[in-house]
């Protein structure tokens, strides 16, 4: 049955497998495809960019030649130079233009030194050209140049030469101006359709348009411009298109942008060309596309052949690799591990041996000791197993039986050492075997003693502290009424020998004696209730506060200090209450400590709130460094300033809420007013959720 699952398991796995390489094979073909096709696009992108640029350049070029050639005619100088402009006449050179040429739309224009158009091919009419800033420039600067610009018609591309006379007499300008329906028919010739859009700012100028084509605000400037792509633009946001910076394919066209712009880089015009997809050559690609479809049946047979081996090889050598498998899990452990039934060991790893270095191999430690229970140390502890029967059960099954328990062993090495295992059990369903791991935790053991012993020892030298501190309290609470007893005593002796003691003043004096007596029976009567209290009970917070505000009163007294209680309700609290009075006397301590360095005896204060759950205690000692306070609470860290005293105060403070109780603790300067006084100190608050 397992067999058969295994199988069905590896061909589950191949299938998988083979799905996983055919769909990364296949979103690598189609991300090859996408970019191969996008190389295809940039490139014809790139060649319909350079056929625009070379069909604009060469209607340039020429424009300029015509109108460097007509520059150069004897006539044009003395006709200038004369002023007989009437006799001025291109349209010959114009009509042969037409017949011979492919420029069926070319303009001449002359323009005197004074800036006067005298001469226009297309019309008689006086025209203003103060609007002309490319022929203006020309004028004031005579040389050769060109300009695509908007003028009053359409937009035109502009050729100028200076006209100079025999003795180089600057005379005027001569400009050719042509169209660009030339350049639309030769991208034709090349498969490219072609629609010229006219800057929307540009078409300002316009005011008489020849083709009387618009796009919304767009003018299209050529007259054969394709209706089927200018309906296009209209209808798929035209603005996209003018806008453009790279190419867009859709609908079947490769649609590209080929700005023109005036003599200041300011763009006048778009050409966008539409290229039909079907015009460009993507056989390769389409190629390249199967033979990665075959190399993909070829891993997939490759992948099949690779299986039936698997398949094969596993039932060959079925029993010697399930052998190899149990010995190799077993040595690889870096903790002992045994194979048992409880009573005897079945198999072992190499590191059984290796601890009982007394044994030559695992049969010899099964001559010697049968069950690696027979070596278990009593440490009479309920966690540690020994060689014994619980409940019918021996040690295995009980660990077995008991899984969340934490169980340890102890075991003596071959040296006489003793060593401490956490164990480990689970159980092997198909022999009603059990697997043991025994981890050496002997480090850990002594780590946690030695830590033990440590904390043992701040405690106790807290306790001596604490102690120490309560033996000045009622060393101060002694000192005022002895005193008074002292003085009362020899007053009355010396007025006795002196016969002056009368029965008055004598009853007066000793009941201040008494008083002062009883007052002190009260001062040992207050420490024996405070440091001999039930282990654990319920401790109630009030109270406690109000023993230890009792307690500290002389002191309060003596050092002029406020000590205000303020609560809403009680807390109950499960815990020793001997430790609990303790950790709240180390804090007023500290309150008292620092309230004794603030040289302003008017503003010397320990406020106690109790609201809900939360306990706070602040003083008006002024508080803590800020880069200091998340370090008061560490084992013997002290401040002058802050008189922690010998650093243990607060870390049992909060050793107790946190490790003990379980509760939170914050400790942070704050201030806050109290009796109209603006003060500043540190709180400590304690939540008892």
């Amino acid at each position: 049955m397992t067999t058969r699952k295994n199988f069905l398991f590896i061909i589950f796995i191949f299938f998988i497998l083979c799905l996983f390489v055919i769909y990364v094979s296949y979103s690598y073909i189609l991300k090859k495809q996408d970019e191969l096709f996008y190389n295809l696009y940039l490139n014809t992108n790139d060649k319909i960019i350079d056929t625009t640029k070379n069909s604009i350049d060469d209607k340039k070029h020429t424009t300029l030649a015509i109108a460097l050639s007509l520059s150069k005619n004897e006539n044009l100088y003395k006709y200038l130079e004369n002023e007989e402009y009437e006799k001025l006449d291109f349209n010959k050179i114009i009509d042969e233009l037409k017949q011979y040429s492919k420029y069926k739309n070319v303009w001449i224009q002359v323009v005197n030194k004074n800036a006067i158009p005298v001469y226009k091919s297309w019309t008689k009419e006086k025209v203003d050209i103060s609007f002309r800033k490319d022929l203006q420039s020309t004028l004031s600067n005579p040389k050769v140049s060109t300009s695509i610009s908007m003028g009053i018609y359409n937009l035109s591309l502009k050729a100028r030469t200076p006209i100079y006379g025999y003795k180089n007499e600057f005379f005027g300008v001569l400009e050719v101006i042509s169209h660009l329906n030339s350049v639309i028919e030769d991208l034709k010739k090349d498969k490219i359709e072609s629609i010229v859009l006219v800057n929307k700012d540009v078409n300002k100028a316009l005011k008489s348009p020849i083709s009387n084509i618009f796009i919304n605000d767009y003018y299209v400037p050529h007259e054969n411009a394709n209706s089927y792509f200018v309906e296009y633009l209209k209808n798929n946001d035209v603005d996209k298109y003018f806008n453009m910076k790279d190419f867009i394919v859709e609908n079947g066209y490769l649609i590209t942008n080929y700005n023109l712009f005036n003599e200041k880089n300011e763009k006048v015009a778009s050409i966008i060309n539409f290229y039909d997809l079907k015009n460009i050559d993507d056989s390769h690609i389409s190629s390249i596309k199967t033979q990665n479809i075959l190399m993909i049946m070829i891993v997939l047979i490759v992948l099949f052949f690779i299986l039936i081996l698997y398949l094969y090889t596993k039932y060959t050598n079925k029993i010697k690799s399930q052998e190899q498998k149990n010995r190799l899990i077993l040595d690889s452990q870096s903790s002992i591990v045994i194979i048992t039934n409880g009573e005897n060991i079945i198999e072992s790893n190499k590191k059984l041996i290796e601890f009982f270095n007394d044994c030559k191999n695992l049969e010899d430690f099964k001559t010697k000791y049968k069950c690696i229970c027979k070596k278990f140390v009593n440490i009479e502890h309920e966690n540690y197993l020994i060689d014994t029967k619980y409940n019918g059960r021996n040690w295995a099954e009980h660990a077995l039986y008991n899984q969340n328990t934490d169980f340890k062993v102890a075991i003596y090495d071959a040296n006489q050492n003793l060593k401490h295992f956490s164990l480990k059990v689970s159980q092997l369903k198909d022999d009603n075997l059990i697997i043991a791991t025994f981890t050496d935790i002997s480090q850990e053991i002594l780590e946690a003693e030695k830590e033990k012993n440590q904390q043992r020892a701040i405690f106790q030298q807290a306790k001596l502290n604490a102690i120490s501190n309560t033996l000045n309290n009622i060393a101060h609470q002694w000192r005022q009424p002895l005193s008074v007893i002292s003085t009362l005593t020899s007053g009355m002796k010396l007025k006795k020998d002196l016969n002056i003691l009368s029965d008055n003043e004598f009853k007066k004096s000793c009941d201040k004696i008494i008083f002062n007596t009883t007052k002190l029976s009260n001062t040992i009567e207050n420490f024996t209730n405070f440091f001999t209290k039930d282990d654990i009970n319920k401790v109630s917070v009030v109270e406690a506060i109000n023993q230890i505000i009792e307690f500290l009163d002389s002191i309060f007294e003596r050092n002029q200090i406020v000590c205000h209680f303020k609560h809403t309700n009680d807390v109950l609290l499960d815990c020793d209450s001997n430790s609990f009075s303790e950790v709240i006397l180390n804090i007023f301590d500290n309150s008292i400590s620092a309230l004794i360095e603030n040289k302003n005896i008017n503003e010397r204060y320990i406020i106690i709130t109790l609201e809900g759950k939360t306990l706070s205690i602040i003083d008006s000692g002024n508080g803590v460094d800020e880069t200091l306070i998340s370090k008061v609470c560490e084992p013997y860290f002290t401040t002058k300033h802050q008189a922690f005293g010998i650093g243990l105060g607060l870390y049992v403070v909060e050793d107790f809420f946190i490790k003990t109780l379980n509760k939170k603790i914050e400790l942070k300067n704050e201030d806050f007013v109290y009796e109209d006084k603006k003060l500043r100190g540190l709180r400590f608050t304690i939540e008892f959720d």
